[in-house]
């Protein structure tokens, strides 16, 4: 026997449990715990409708009171004055398009002031102050220069109408 085998028969060694290191233990184990109690699921949106009986139907929740309305907040534009109207023209795909045909209605006789309320997607809306025995719609069909004018709807206050220029007939596409 070696020397340092000597100094270690004083201790007996002790039985190793290698059951333990790998997770085999002898003790049965733990139940499971019970499954938590289900909720009551979600309304489904396929479900069947209600039923058609009064005396069948939930009672509805009652109404929220009203609010208190504030008052109407009010709108800059105002509605045309006496000759005036809103002159709402379609389409004028780009704002050089725009520009031409304001410079066009300017030369149109009658029609002085006029003042761009809004520009978009093409479509331009124009207050023009207007003089003359006949009503614009008539002013306008009998031409504006450079432009071929179709009066699509006419009210008291309003004119809408399709624009082509004279030049679009000769470009191709």
């Amino acid at each position: 026997m070696a020397k340092k085998d000597k100094d270690k028969k004083e201790e007996p060694e002790a039985p190793v449990d290698f059951m333990s290191r790998i997770g085999a233990r002898s003790e049965p184990p733990a139940p499971p715990p019970p499954p938590p109690t289900p909720e009551a699921p979600p309304p489904r949106l396929d479900a069947p409708l209600p039923p058609r009986r009064a005396d069948m139907r939930p009672t509805p929740a009652p109404e929220p009171a009203p609010e208190e309305r504030s008052a109407a907040i009010p709108s800059p534009r105002t509605p045309p004055g006496p000759g005036e109207a809103d002159l709402v023209v379609t389409p004028l795909p780009t704002p050089d398009d725009w520009h031409r045909f304001e410079l066009a209605l300017r030369s149109v006789r009658g029609v002085g002031q006029l003042r761009t309320e809004y520009y978009r997607h093409g479509v331009l809306k124009v207050r023009v102050s207007y003089t003359g025995g006949e009503r614009l719609a008539q002013l306008l069909r009998g031409g504006v220069p450079g432009y071929r004018v179709r009066v699509i709807g006419e009210d008291r206050s309003t004119l809408q109408i399709l624009v082509a220029s004279e030049g679009d007939e000769r470009r191709p596409g």
